[in-house]
């Protein structure tokens, strides 16, 4: 048994000596910007600042589908794109429990 051990020892580094060596693989290609290819990116968010009220406004790929509005009275309310049509909604969060809604694929 101690020589069927010590001749698989002996022998493994021999069969590891005729593998060819490995191929460098090319690093990946810089990216522009920071962003990956096919992925989307983060919300564009802009304030407005009308008087005393504040707007914000959410965007991405250039497209509005949300709306924060906070007077300067009363409690902040929200304007939501629920279908991608460009019509927006008042949304009351404390009333209406919003469901999330991601886009898995598109054809």
């Amino acid at each position: 048994m101690r020589h069927l051990l010590l001749a698989l020892t002996l022998a493994s580094p021999l069969a590891l000596a005729d593998t060819p060596p490995a191929t460098q693989v090319p690093p990946p290609p810089a990216i522009a910007n920071g962003m990956v290819p096919g992925a989307s990116p983060e919300p564009e968010v802009r304030i407005i600042q009308k008087g005393s009220d504040k707007i914000e406004e959410y965007r991405i790929n250039g497209l509005l589908y949300m709306i924060k509005v906070t007077p300067s009275v009363g409690f902040p309310y929200y304007l939501v794109d629920d279908d991608g049509t460009g019509n927006l909604k008042q949304i009351d969060p404390a009333r209406r429990i919003v469901i999330p809604q991601w886009v898995l694929m598109r054809f």
